[in-house]
């Protein structure tokens, strides 16, 4: 008859709520990207300046320089 060792107890005890662990960051990492894309189709129909980009004059070069 083999007896079990702590490492394989521990296992044993554990390992239940191992693969509930994994389920919460899931969860959390779909509902961001779910959030972000609700963001994005609620700002895509808006044509305000946040589309816009800002560049500086050009500039003017003389005759002898």
């Amino acid at each position: 008859m083999k007896t079990r060792t702590s490492a394989e107890e521990r296992n044993m005890i554990y390992s239940e709520e191992k693969s509930g662990g994994l389920a919460v960051p899931v969860i959390a990492i779909l509902l961001a990207i779910a959030g972000i894309l609700a963001a994005l189709v609620a700002t895509a129909g808006q044509h305000g300046s946040a589309g816009r980009v800002w560049l500086p004059p050009a500039r003017q070069q003389g005759a002898g320089k």
